[in-house]
């Protein structure tokens, strides 16, 4: 089997780059409801405006410097929907400045979750609603990845939230088949699995796991999903070790069309077309020399990108 492209994740969120920007103003709101987000709006967040349609790119203000000592969020464009939950994984157009001097870095649209795996930016997006803006404020070692402890700086983020994804498979359970290895899930959805005294799969095997009851997918869909690979290897136990593909670990879903290209091998492509969304797949691919390892695929399938 040709090695995976899997096993390159999607781009990850990088700091700013300083470049200039033009700065205009807009008013702040709040959000209501149930959800408690992790952060609360505070005097350097609410200082940040922004206009613009969300989903373009804003024209933000903000007085220099803007110092924020602690993460804060305020919502500058409330949205409609449900509140992302914990664990949710949301596509997100962001913008970011510097605080001391206003300056604006990179622009992009990423996948992001709505966790502490991408420190606070991460945290911050708790709650959100398709539709919203919102800003993010605080100091640049606790906002964003990457960025080692102790560096200094404010950093200013702006996110337009474009969709909300599950953050793991809520399907149905299905009834384990014989021969495969048995797929335990953590509470978060994170998968782990066990073959102990099972014989090495000689042949491509699926399962479906747990059966979504979403949208299906087809050949031409940008699928969202997690997965996490690992080898099955040979032995009186037959030993199970993590692989190379997991974005479970670094929190940053997968997004790409099924195909033998992106995904490396037609058994995978085979269970990915017909899923359905909130699915968790397995798929043991054997080594090409005969069965003396394999390799174990679990997918959760989160959801399905809107095309233009």
């Amino acid at each position: 089997m040709r090695r995976s492209p899997l096993a390159r994740p999607l781009t990850a969120v990088v700091a700013a780059v300083l470049v200039t920007s033009a700065l205009v103003g807009c008013t702040g709101v709040s959000f209501s409801g149930a959800c408690e987000p992790v952060f609360e709006p505070g005097d350097a967040s609410n200082a940040v405006t922004a206009t613009g349609d969300v989903g373009d790119s804003p024209a933000v203000e903000f007085p220099t410097p803007l110092i924020a000592e602690e993460t804060q969020r305020s919502v500058l464009v409330q949205g409609d929907g449900e509140p992302a939950a914990a664990g949710s994984v949301i596509r997100a157009r962001y913008t970011y400045f510097d605080g001391a001097t206003g300056a604006s870095g990179t622009e992009s649209t990423e996948l992001f979750t709505a966790s502490d795996l991408a420190m606070g930016l991460g945290e911050s997006l708790e709650c959100v609603t398709v539709g919203s803006r919102i800003a993010v404020v605080g100091p640049v070692a606790e906002v964003l990845d990457g960025v080692e402890e102790g560096t200094e700086g404010t950093i200013v983020a702006i996110l337009d939230i474009e969709a909300i994804y599950l953050g793991k498979a809520n399907g149905v359970n299905q009834l384990p088949q014989d021969g495969m290895p048995t797929v335990v899930t953590a509470v978060n959805g994170e998968p782990g699995i066990s073959s102990t005294y099972q014989p090495i799969a000689e042949e491509p095997r699926t399962a479906t796991i747990k059966a979504g009851s979403g949208a299906t997918v087809t050949e031409d869909d940008t699928v969202v999903f997690h997965a996490r690979s690992w080898n099955w290897s040979a032995g009186t136990t037959n030993t199970v070790t993590l692989g190379d593909v997991d974005s479970w670990t670094t929190g940053t879903p997968y997004a790409f069309a099924p195909t033998v290209d992106s995904l490396g091998d037609e058994t995978l492509v085979d269970a990915f077309i017909g899923a359905t969304v909130g699915s968790q797949i397995l798929v043991v691919i054997p080594a090409a020399d005969s069965a003396s390892s394999a390799t174990v695929f679990v997918f959760d399938i989160l959801g399905i990108l809107a095309t233009e």
